[in-house]
């Protein structure tokens, strides 16, 4: 969600459904006033920038940066931005039969304003780009398949309140923790897929998700039999690999800058791993075609 989007509307539910999705958006936002509140539940989330959300009992309260919050639906509010830059607010709203006791279930709580790391925040807003992109289709089973989404957002979200609430020096591993575990190893992967490419330092990635380098990457080997470091040499010569084969003319040098490696590094690396130079991989590869 690079841009701003007006405002997705889904179809309602023709049968009563335990959740559905309402809407779906991201504005740079600006004055917002509803004295009798909204129609439905809304999870709203601030990118970039910063507001102020007024409630019906004069409780007032910034709202910046990886920060998110449930707006209850009737709630009398207003919120506007208050910093010098665009207020960068994305949202879903939703309802259902079921609505209450899913929030319950996932310790979601109106109006508590919570913060999550970069890497989280990115994960997040992925998934609302994901619901966005539903609705924009219109397909036939488009809202279903949305709420399979926000499910999915809302056990992202709970999973992350448990990393947060959790530390690693529990002298028991309960199953929240071995959740915690796996949410912060997923939040981890993902930031170095969107990330090979930069000088990513694994300590700041641990950090920012509240464990140190040594325990997070204990979790990431036994989720995924490498270590962190592995995981991210391994997609930067898979990326390596592609360029190969979509650039015919590209040099071993403008590939080890575009997946973020010194050039000599990258050739030792990719002999260790493959046995030859790259520029004799391309070769064998031009071979076989």
């Amino acid at each position: 969600m690079s841009t701003v989007r007006i405002i997705r509307f889904f179809a309602p539910p023709t049968v009563p459904m335990p959740l559905y999705v309402h809407t779906v958006g991201y504005n740079k936002q600006s004055r917002m006033a509803r004295p009798d509140g909204f129609s439905t539940h809304q999870l709203l989330f601030a990118r970039g920038g910063q507001g102020r959300v007024h409630l019906s009992d004069k409780e007032s309260f910034l709202f910046g940066p990886y920060q998110y919050m449930l707006m209850p639906a009737g709630l009398p509010h207003e919120y506007y931005p208050v910093s010098e830059g665009p207020w960068e607010v994305g949202y879903v709203s939703f309802a259902g039969t079921k609505t209450e006791r899913l929030l319950e279930h996932f310790g979601i709580e109106a109006c508590r304003l919570r913060g999550m790391s970069e890497i989280e925040a990115e994960l997040i807003w992925s998934g609302l780009d994901d619901i966005w992109k539903l609705g924009d289709a219109a397909e036939e089973g488009a809202e279903w398949a949305a709420v399979r989404l926000l499910y999915g957002l809302l056990a992202d979200l709970n999973r992350m309140m448990l990393c947060h609430e959790h530390s690693e020096s529990a002298a028991n591993v309960s199953q929240e923790d071995v959740l915690a575990g796996d949410a912060v190893v997923r939040l981890a992967a993902l930031y170095l897929q969107e990330h090979y490419n930069e000088n990513i330092a694994l300590s700041n990635v641990a950090s920012s998700l509240g464990y140190t380098h040594q325990y997070l990457n204990r979790l990431f080997v036994k989720t995924h039999g490498i270590s962190m470091l592995q995981y991210v040499q391994k997609i930067r010569l898979d990326k390596a690999i592609e360029l190969m084969d979509s650039h015919e003319n590209i040099t071993v040098k403008d590939i080890a800058g575009r997946i973020g490696m010194e050039t000599n590094y990258f050739i030792r690396m990719f002999r260790k791993a493959a046995g030859m130079t790259p520029d004799q991989f391309r070769k064998k590869r031009a071979e076989r075609k």
